[in-house]
């Protein structure tokens, strides 16, 4: 009876942790996501301390697709901290997401440590 809970128990730990794996596998993948996220708002921050720097009566346009639009200084600088914001928050998600799935794989692999060492000490017995 207890040689069966065992089995069980053994293979669902051993089935979370190859989940928790390829979890992790899909977040490593993320590693180029990250880097053009970081890059979207080092750009943004860039390009807002230009614009800041331009006086008021210059005129600034937006790229919209395949044509430019005429806004005022205010309305870009803003576009540009919000972006430069959302990239922050994007890249601390994904490292989050990546930190708790490998301390999830750790406890997945030490229940299964010690239920092979509890398997063992048992059959020592």
């Amino acid at each position: 009876m207890a040689d069966a809970e065992l089995k069980k128990a053994f293979t669902e730990l051993k089935n979370k942790s190859v989940e928790t794996a390829t979890r992790i596998k899909a977040v490593d993948n993320q590693v180029k996501k990250i880097e053009q996220c970081k890059n979207r708002g080092k750009h943004a921050e860039l390009t807002y301390m230009e614009v800041k720097q331009t006086s008021g009566d210059t005129k600034l346009y937006e790229s919209v697709g395949r044509m430019f639009v005429l806004e005022d200084q205010d309305t870009i600088l803003e576009q540009l901290k919000d972006r430069a914001a959302n990239s922050r928050e994007s890249i601390q998600k994904l490292e989050n997401q990546k930190s708790y799935l490998s301390k999830n794989l750790k406890e997945s692999e030490n229940a299964l440590r010690e239920l092979v060492e509890s398997k063992k000490t048992t059959i020592a017995k």
